[in-house]
């Protein structure tokens, strides 16, 4: 099993606990209830330099990046400095990142957020949605093609870019 395997597995397991806790009915029920989400395409269509900044503590190959107490005043400070939209790792296991990061994010900025995550359900898409997220992140190899289309579809449907 590869790296990628056993953080899709963790990931699997993670997301079962939290769909016990709440169910998606829940969820799509919540998002019935959300403004639209913000487009992040005029900055990045735009001649200007449009940078996407990146709250993550660490990762599978390089190990701790930083120590990031307040992902919020990490992102405001980013955005700030001009950031055109700020990524979050929410990734627990492998990358230090929590869900509740990307809620924090979110309200304390004006520029698009985009959950990176490995999006493996249609669960997360929900959940992302309710958290904040203007966008995802769909990484390819860690999907199948039908997979790949349906989460675009659901990633349409859902205002996450």
């Amino acid at each position: 099993m590869g790296v990628l395997d056993e953080i899709i597995v963790g990931v699997r397991e993670d997301l079962a606990v939290r769909e016990a806790s709440l169910p998606l009915r829940e969820l799509m029920d919540a998002v019935a209830q959300l403004p639209p989400t913000l487009d992040p395409m005029p900055r990045f269509r735009a001649p200007e330099l449009a940078v996407t900044a990146e709250v993550k503590r660490s990762s599978p190959s390089k190990g701790a990046l930083a120590d990031i107490a307040d992902p919020a005043a990490l992102a405001s400070e980013y955005a700030a400095g001009g950031a055109a939209a700020i990524s979050v790792l929410t990734e627990r296991r492998r990358f230090g990142g929590e869900l509740a990061d990307l809620v924090a994010v979110k309200q304390s900025v004006g520029v698009p957020v985009l959950r990176k995550d490995f999006m493996v359900a249609d669960y997360q898409f929900y959940e992302a949605r309710v958290a904040g997220a203007d966008m995802v992140l769909l990484i390819a190899a860690a999907l199948t093609d039908a997979e790949l289309g349906r989460f675009l579809e659901l990633s349409r449907h859902l205002m996450l870019t």
